[in-house]
């Protein structure tokens, strides 16, 4: 008796639910004449303030590149002693692993047969901008995967900082003054 009973209840609550409401709703359609707007038709222009919530609000500091996608020169954010201590704190949980400590390319992965990732102390990547540091962290590069999900933009941009000290002092980076760092 129960379970017809439940039965018939379950079956009237569907059935409740077939109702022709949800297919006749009122909807507009794009381009049809409508009042409640001033222009008079539905399809409104975009507002040109507007922002995707895809679209970050700072591209150089979300993605590490100018509008025309070229890596950026200088920082999008301040450097200072913080930023520097933050950086070093981030570079000992991700990057010591395989670039070491000085960033000379002598980290533990290469006992067990990876190959050495290049050092930071080269006139190539000296000369490299902040933004392909920037970007070889977020997209990887060579053997070197993505850390885009484990690491925040500003941390990232905080690694970059101390990436940059370890350049010019790799015994002492946190006594390389902020402002030396471009």
């Amino acid at each position: 008796m129960r379970s017809v009973l439940f039965l018939a209840l379950c079956t009237a609550i569907l059935l409740a639910a077939c109702a022709e409401n949800m297919r006749n709703d009122g909807r507009i359609k794009p381009y049809e004449p409508n009042a409640a707007f001033a222009s008079g038709v539905s399809e409104q222009s975009i507002d040109p303030n507007t922002v995707a919530r895809s679209q970050p609000a700072d591209v150089s500091l979300a993605t590490g590149k100018d509008a025309s996608g070229n890596p950026v020169a200088n920082f999008p954010l301040a450097v200072d002693a913080t930023t520097l201590a933050r950086g070093q704190q981030r570079y000992m949980v991700y990057c010591v692993p395989c670039h070491g400590e000085q960033g000379d390319g002598k980290g533990l992965v290469t006992n067990f047969g990876m190959p050495p990732p290049p050092a930071y102390q080269t006139d190539a990547l000296r000369a490299a901008p902040v933004g392909h540091f920037f970007d070889v962290i977020t997209n990887g590069k060579g053997k070197m995967l993505s850390y885009a999900s484990r690491v925040a933009v500003n941390d990232r941009w905080a690694i970059v900082a101390y990436v940059r000290a370890l350049q010019i002092n790799p015994q002492a980076p946190l006594q390389v003054p902020p402002e030396q760092i471009k």
